[in-house]
């Protein structure tokens, strides 16, 4: 039995809804061995329309990079600032490898920022919806990694 107590800390509080698990559509194979995950960065918002035109930030961020494992890059042969391909079933991209600095993903996972329009990552990632939400999952792809 809830008290007259209980009753008074729950008011105006959110009510959580536990919803069963859902595998994701789609999961790193053979072919496409890594999880792309899409994010923004500090510096540059949504697609940089506005942070791009401020110098400051340009400067701190002038580019969108593959921000990856030191090992994973290691394997694939590749370095810092090299430019990579990404494919995904979707569309491929290209960018530059970073493997230092505030972004460090653990060994199978990459992640680009989506500001850079020369770097148009949402090209390789998912149309699938949520059945509950409607929210789409383009937060998540399998993709594979190439030096350019």
């Amino acid at each position: 039995k809830i008290t007259d107590k209980q009753k008074k800390s729950l008011a105006g509080k959110a009510k959580i809804f536990f919803r069963p698990y859902a595998a994701p559509v789609e999961q790193p194979d053979d072919r496409y061995p890594f999880w792309l995950v899409t994010g923004r960065v500090l510096e540059q918002w949504h697609s940089g329309t506005m942070t791009n035109r401020v110098p400051e930030l340009h400067r701190a961020m002038p580019y969108a990079k593959v921000y990856m494992n030191a090992k994973d890059a290691e394997k694939l042969g590749v370095k810092r600032n090299d430019v990579v391909q990404l494919a995904s079933r979707r569309g491929k991209v290209h960018a530059r490898v970073e493997t230092q600095g505030r972004n460090t993903p653990p060994r199978g996972v990459v992640f680009v920022p989506w500001f850079d329009e020369n770097v148009y990552i949402n090209k390789l990632t998912l149309d699938a919806t949520c059945p509950i939400s409607k929210q789409t999952d383009f937060k998540k792809c399998a993709v594979k990694i190439t030096k350019a």
